[in-house]
C-alpha cells in the first residue's frame, strides 16, 4: 500500500475569495464546495477530486491566519518550464501577490523558484526544476 496526499487543510479569513484567488493564479479547480450538517467544505486543487488539494477552512478567531507553517513555506508548487513561471508571477502580480524576492535560481542544480504570499499571507513557493 502507498499512502496518498489527499487535501492538506488551509484557514482562510474569507474562503471563498482564498479559493478564488488559487483559481486565478495558479490555475486550479474547485474540486468541491458544498457541506456536510452546515460545515462547509470546499477543496481546490490542480487534479481531480482523488488527487492533491487544499481544503480551505474558515478561520476561527485568533488562528495563526498566513502563518500556519510558522516562518516557513506554507505550500510549494512544481511548474514545467520558465515560460510557465513567468506567466504565473504575471497572474500572482495582477492580483496583488508579486513575488517575495526578485526570481532566484540556484547555482547547484539550475533549478528557478521565486516565493510569492497569497491572500491570507501564506508563502507559496513557485519552483520549476532543472533536472
Amino acid at each position: 500500500m502507498t499512502a496518498r496526499i489527499g487535501r492538506t487543510s488551509l484557514l482562510a479569513r474569507d474562503p471563498s475569495a482564498t479559493a478564488q484567488f488559487y483559481r486565478e493564479a495558479f490555475g486550479f479547480e474547485t474540486l468541491y464546495d458544498g457541506d456536510i450538517d452546515g460545515y462547509r467544505l470546499l477543496h481546490v486543487g490542480p487534479g481531480n477530486l482523488a488527487d492533491a488539494g487544499l481544503w480551505i477552512h474558515p478561520a476561527p478567531e485568533g488562528a495563526p491566519v498566513g502563518r500556519q507553517a510558522g516562518d516557513s513555506p506554507f505550500l510549494v508548487l512544481y511548474l514545467d518550464d520558465g515560460a510557465e513561471l513567468d506567466a504565473v508571477l504575471e497572474r500572482c502580480r495582477r492580483l496583488g501577490a508579486g513575488p517575495e524576492e526578485p526570481l532566484r535560481e540556484s547555482d547547484e542544480t539550475a533549478d528557478r523558484y521565486a516565493h510569492v504570499r497569497d491572500r491570507d499571507g501564506n508563502v507559496v513557493v513557485l519552483a520549476v526544476l532543472a533536472g
